[in-house]
Order: C-alpha cells, then sequence, then structure tokens
C-alpha cells in the first residue's frame, strides 16, 4: 500500500515537472544561445 502511494505521488510529481519543463523550454528561444550578437558601437563620446 505504501509502496503504490509512493509511486503513485512520483508519477503525479513527474508529470507536474514535465509539463513545467516542457512549458518553460517552449517559451525560450533556444537559437539565441548559439547566436553571437554584434557589438554596439561606441557613442559615449558623441556632445
Amino acid at each position: 500500500m505504501q509502496l503504490w502511494t509512493f509511486l503513485g505521488l512520483m508519477a503525479i510529481l513527474g508529470v507536474v515537472g514535465y509539463f513545467i519543463m516542457y512549458f518553460v523550454s517552449s517559451s525560450m528561444d533556444s537559437n539565441d544561445a548559439n547566436q553571437i550578437d554584434e557589438v554596439p558601437q561606441n557613442n559615449f563620446n558623441q556632445n
């Protein structure tokens, strides 16, 4: 009885964790990690 309760809770936590990771990773831009942005020009000395 305790084993099945433990396995059921682990399954529920696993499903919830999977959905959280799925939605978080789908909202992030994974191509941004591989892309290097251009260096902005130095405009600090303009008057």
